[in-house]
């Protein structure tokens, strides 16, 4: 794409248009060269049009600048210190990659200024006005014409001229116009080629009533002088760049209504709500509206975002810099950096003596309720308000994380799509009274029929739900059988004694091993794997399944990967500075791993909308697991139309079941796990049939039971 793709005006005017970004950034991010005469020139410029001029330096492109000799302090010694050691600004790490040049530009201009003149980017030429009767300048003129030339990738040019200066008041603030005159339209080229052979004259110093001078010569005569009144340009940049952070920040959000219905109920709550959403539908975007707001309106402030794995909060930190928020301090705070202590405590100082105004620490559930982290944040916050958002924050209402939730942090955001804790109803109170005692509902089945203006689709997607029934094998009912009988016993006794209470929990846990576990899962996966494509799939397993669904997968020659707590959550060189867990999820969003087997860290908050179907070996009917299960497989993605649920359910056969109390028992816990059944399958498109199959199984096994 060149000029000819853009959309430019023939005249540009202060007031009418918007120099900056009608104009200048547009043109001259699609330039390979840029050469300009200007009165003045000033680096604050290059901040105002950071975007274009990363572009050009993008494109190997060049600016060459003729201006008069009156610049400002900085540019001045930074100019001096380019021409006298120009290796300290080759050497220094501005550039760590093009893509970020923008934001190193808007940072600090004036060290740009310096590495566009080291690395040749950028050529300065000083135009001084001769006397009339002599060869020597008159210092009480000034040079003052004023076009620039712009040249693209395919070689078409175009110029203006007027009365713009090459400085952020003359883009931004003085009242100016200009003419563009484009080469490829008729009638225009003769104005071009006039703008053209004027700056090559000039350039080449071969007009009669100037002196053009490089800039290394101009600085070892000392010709510069210096310009007091150019101080205010870097005031006049850093207010615009401000401004248009803000201005990107709130449009790059650009909710939608049921988002700022939540984003306002939060507001309108002081501050403080749980926003109980299904997953895939924006909480994470909600949220960062309510800390652009706390951004906006308490400094200093610092926002804590506290998430039950490392890998979530790196998500977080992922979409809060493509939004665009901006942040003084960012510190990370869990297991992958050992000096967070130190770091937090030094930035909460820097934030209680104004040296900073916002910063930002992404944390786990674990890390924040850790005594060290709450000791430091008690005695350190002083006058500095707190923004604290809990991702997945059923997790916090559990015995050890509640120390998470102090008292001292102002705003509060709570996310969750299943906040309430399973059989834990204090732990539960806990969590919606910190969090406002209110919540925003959205749930999967609104989203599933609620249409996003943007996709003109729902913003979840479809999704197939298929129960597969599993017997236990004859040593497994035995033993299932034997474990029940004691499990029967135990429960009398458990009800007056905390140790029987142990006694229970354990037998409870052995008997649902022998569920989850059950051997001829494996032939029902074989099954699976034999009639679908597997790819974009996720396979959920326990600890004792997971070598042998590897084994199955690896002998089908099914590219997978194991997702566990084995995979380390640290950034390493070796997985290009992503984490092992980053890096997997990155390799399976692209296609190289057709399957990822997971245990348990795939259950919360993790963003894989490629993914399309899910195999659910093991479950328990903790209405919390499944759910965020289904939330992994039905966010949308391109060329995504269903998403596939198959998941593993134990049916008990009842003919091998001799006494009548167990059979009973055993009915009430098949009744149980079909309420998991009718829950997952609520929703899907096939929901009638997976109804008619369930009540049909519940039926017979009434049957068995009478």
């Amino acid at each position: 794409m060149g000029f000819r793709d853009l959309s430019i005006e023939y005249s540009y005017e202060t007031g009418q248009d918007d120099l900056v970004n009608d104009f200048y950034i547009p043109v001259l991010s699609k330039s390979v060269n840029y050469d300009r005469i200007a009165g003045f020139f000033t680096s604050s410029s290059l901040a105002v049009a950071a975007r274009g001029i990363s572009g050009l330096i993008r494109n190997c492109g060049k600016m060459r600048v003729i201006a008069c000799p009156r610049m400002d302090n900085l540019d001045t010694k930074t100019i001096e210190r380019v021409c006298n050691h120009p290796e300290e600004y080759l050497d220094r790490h501005l550039l760590p990659a093009i893509d970020k040049f923008e934001n190193e530009i808007q940072r600090d201009h004036v060290s740009a200024l310096g590495w566009m003149l080291a690395n040749g980017y950028l050529e300065i030429k000083i135009a001084l006005v001769k006397n009339s009767h002599t060869d020597s300048f008159d210092s009480d003129s000034l040079f003052h014409q004023k076009i620039g030339i712009m040249t693209d990738y395919n070689g078409d040019r175009l110029s203006f001229s007027g009365s713009i200066n090459e400085t952020a008041s003359g883009w931004l603030k003085n009242v100016e116009e200009f003419k563009v005159f484009k080469e490829w339209e008729i009638g225009q080229g003769s104005y071009l080629d006039a703008d053209v052979k004027r700056f090559d004259e000039f350039w080449c110093n071969q007009r009669p009533n100037t002196l053009i001078i490089p800039l290394p010569i101009a600085i070892e005569k000392k010709l510069i002088q210096i310009a007091s009144e150019f101080s205010i340009e870097r005031f006049i940049a850093t207010d615009y760049i401000r401004t248009r952070k803000e201005k990107n920040v709130d449009d790059r959000l650009s909710l939608f209504p049921y988002q700022q219905t939540a984003f306002e109920t939060w507001k309108n709550n002081e501050c403080s709500l749980f926003f109980e959403m299904a997953t895939g539908t924006g909480k994470t975007r909600t949220a960062i509206a309510c800390i652009n707001h706390f951004m906006k309106n308490a400094a200093p402030g610092i926002i804590i975002i506290s998430c039950p794995q490392s890998t979530l909060s790196m998500q977080w930190k992922t979409e809060m810099e493509s939004i665009g928020l901006k942040f003084d301090s960012t510190i990370i705070a869990d297991g992958s950096n050992r000096n967070w202590r130190d770091a937090l405590q030094k930035e909460l100082k820097l934030l209680s003596v104004g040296f900073h105004k916002i910063a930002v620490v992404y944390t786990t559930h674990t890390t924040a309720s850790d005594n060290d982290f709450v000791t430091i944040m008690s005695d350190l916050i002083g006058k500095t308000k707190v923004c604290f958002v809990g991702d997945e924050a059923h997790g916090l209402g559990a015995y050890r994380s509640k120390n998470a939730l102090l008292n001292i942090y102002s705003h509060r955001v709570g996310l969750s799509a299943t906040p309430s804790r399973w059989f834990d109803e204090y732990g539960t109170g806990v969590l919606l009274s910190y969090f406002g005692n209110r919540s925003f509902q959205f749930a999967i089945a609104q989203a599933l029929t609620t249409i996003n203006p943007l996709t003109n689709k729902p913003f979840l997607v479809e999704y197939e739900y298929h129960p597969i029934f599993i017997s236990l094998t004859d040593d497994e009912i035995e033993q299932f059988k034997q474990l029940t009988l004691r499990i029967k016993k135990m429960a009398a006794y458990s009800k007056h004694s905390d140790e029987y209470q142990q006694k229970l929990e354990r037998l409870l846990f052995l008997r649902a091993n022998i569920e989850k576990n059950a051997v001829l899962k494996y032939d029902a996966l074989a099954n699976i794997l034999q009639s679908l494509n597997i790819t974009n799939t996720l396979i959920f397993t326990t600890d004792a399944q997971i070598n042998t669904v590897m084994c199955m997968l690896q002998q089908r020659r099914i590219i997978s990967h194991r997702f566990t707590q084995e995979q380390k959550t640290i950034r390493e060189n070796k997985y290009n500075g992503m984490s092992e867990r980053q890096y997997l999820i990155a390799k399976f969003k692209e296609g190289y791993y057709q399957a990822l087997v997971a245990i348990k860290c795939l259950d919360e908050g993790i963003d894989i909308p490629i993914a399309n179907t899910a195999i659910i070996m093991a479950s328990s009917t903790n209405p919390r697991e499944y759910v965020q299960r289904i939330g992994r497989v039905i966010r949308q993605a391109k060329e995504k139309k269903r998403a596939y649920i198959y998941d593993f359910v134990l049916e008990p056969d009842l003919n091998r079941l001799e006494d009548p109390d167990l059979v009973d028992f055993e009915y009430q816990i098949f009744k149980k796990e079909m309420t998991r059944v009718k829950d997952m399958s609520a929703n899907s498109i096939n929901n009638a049939q997976v109804l008619a199959e369930i009540n049909e199984k519940l039926r017979r096994v009434s049957h068995g039971a009478q």
